[in-house]
């Protein structure tokens, strides 16, 4: 049975907030929200490192990475548990979903929600443009609504907005279920964390800390799932690259690149611009 997840490569992620913005125009987030989001680990505020500046010639001790948060649609969810109505609920595929016609706005799971990855429409929500960009109803005035890993593009068979519209290749979606899925050989291969795993909520989304991955192996908007080869990057052939002879494949490498090839900028033999 599919049971999506989410790698994230923070050694990869150079905190541009893409993902963010890509996610509220893809779903219509309303203006003030955010379903993902990327913090600063570092100083006191957005994109401000921690420690000092060099000086009278000694090194400094700057440093800032970041952390991309969202939904983490937990295998023992507790935003499932406490809502009164069935209003928050795990489908057959994993994604935790929110049926907006049930939901009474009790907020219980907010409460419940160890992540802060929901948010609630106190008023009516206004949007920028005014009917977003990936044709998903607006959420009315007086429920909770939070990040679905893209459902309605998942279910086109397409990655969900933010990991295509990543310009570090630093997201990768794909089913945890199926060993050969480059989610599975990352968090096999990488040192991989998840947030509050204390709290026995058993999140999905892994973060990979250390040694950097090769990232998202496809540069199709199609869910690997769909692809014939996504082992390398290669020559476009179909959407989708295609293994090169001698190279090293293994969790979704980028390894073999041809031609001074760059990932999302094919090499072409030739021809005009």
């Amino acid at each position: 049975m599919t049971n999506y997840g989410l790698v994230i490569d923070q050694e990869r992620c150079i905190g541009c907030h893409a993902c963010a913005v890509t996610c509220k125009q893809e779903n219509n987030v309303g203006l003030g929200q955010y379903w993902n989001r990327v913090l600063t680990e570092g100083g006191d505020k957005m994109d401000t490192p921690a420690g000092t500046y060099p000086e009278n010639g000694e090194d400094g001790t700057l440093e800032m990475s970041y952390q991309p948060t969202a939904c983490q649609h937990c295998e023992n969810a507790p935003c499932v548990k406490v809502c009164p109505v069935n209003a928050t609920y795990t489908r057959e595929d994993g994604i935790v979903e929110i049926d907006y016609d049930k939901c009474i706005g009790c907020r219980y799971c907010m409460a419940a929600c160890p992540y802060n990855a929901r948010v609630f429409n106190w008023d009516e929500p206004q949007t920028v443009p005014e009917d977003g960009t990936g044709d998903v109803p607006a959420r009315p005035q007086g429920v909770v609504e939070k990040c679905t890993f893209c459902s309605h593009r998942v279910e086109e068979g397409l990655d969900p907005a933010c990991v295509v519209n990543c310009p570090a290749d630093a997201r990768i979606f794909g089913d945890l279920d199926n060993e050969e899925s480059t989610v599975s050989k990352y968090i096999k291969k990488y040192q991989t964390t998840r947030l509050l795993e204390d709290r026995g909520t058993d999140p999905k989304t892994y973060y990979i800390r250390g040694e950097m991955s090769p990232g998202r192996p496809q540069t199709s908007d199609k869910m690997e799932s769909e692809l014939d080869d996504v082992s390398v990057w290669s020559e476009p052939k179909d959407n989708g690259p295609v293994e090169e002879s001698g190279g090293s494949g293994g969790g979704g490498s980028h390894s073999s690149l041809s031609n001074d090839a760059l990932p999302h900028v094919p090499a072409f033999e030739g021809g005009d611009d």
